[in-house]
């Protein structure tokens, strides 16, 4: 049911528009967002390349730090991003399997958030096909003798690309694979703020209209 606000302006990151709710049903809406995921996943510049994750640590706070999407999966309802299997939120997901993804867009003006249960793959075709796909300065990361979060006592120096072949690296890559029932999205606009809980599960997929 369009709203009668004007059409909103084009977007200058990867022709991103922002997205008015209201103007779209359930599915229209999770066609748009799965849309930039899928093109987010392949494109640095697109802004849902980056995302946070929230983790629970082993005392029981709340964790979240910035990682890189690097892929989508429609069909399995599945975003991944990788880590060093030696990181504080590969220990947390070990615990507990249940995060929490958001993505902020100022271009667009538009939060997605998505409650997830994540699984861990290292040292699997998961892990390797990850590993192939990855340029060298990507894996140069994994191979740092301390892991991530270590007290040290100086800035350590940026790893080396390694040569073609190393795979030193390999067995601390770890691909974090989360699989979603719901997307929540939260459109803002001067006219007044829309906010959407989508059920991507269902078939077709159906939304709550909530409020923002």
């Amino acid at each position: 049911m369009p709203s009668g606000r004007s059409e909103p302006a084009a977007d200058q990151a990867d022709g991103q528009t922002a997205i008015e709710l209201s103007a779209l049903d359930a599915a229209a809406a999770w066609r748009r967002i799965a849309d930039s995921l899928a093109a987010a996943a392949a494109s640095a510049r697109h802004p849902f390349h980056l995302l946070s994750v929230a983790t629970v640590d082993a005392a029981g706070a709340a964790e979240a730090r910035t990682v890189v999407l690097r892929g989508f999966d429609e069909a399995n309802r599945e975003v991944w991003f990788h880590t060093d299997v030696r990181s504080g939120k590969a220990a947390a997901i070990r615990r507990d399997a249940r995060v929490g993804l958001h993505w902020y867009a100022p271009e667009v003006k538009l939060q997605i958030r998505i409650p997830a249960t994540a699984s861990l793959h290292q040292a699997d075709d998961i892990a390797l096909h990850a590993w192939m796909a990855s340029p060298p300065m990507s894996r140069a990361c994994y191979t740092a003798a301390h892991a991530p979060g270590e007290p040290l006592t100086s800035f350590p120096a940026a790893p080396s690309a390694p040569a073609a072949g190393d795979d030193t690296g390999l067995a601390n890559l770890c691909v974090v694979r989360c699989r979603f029932e719901s997307v929540e999205l939260l459109a803002l606009h001067a006219a007044g703020h829309e906010r959407v809980r989508i059920d991507v599960a269902s078939n077709p997929v159906t939304w709550t209209i909530l409020a923002p």
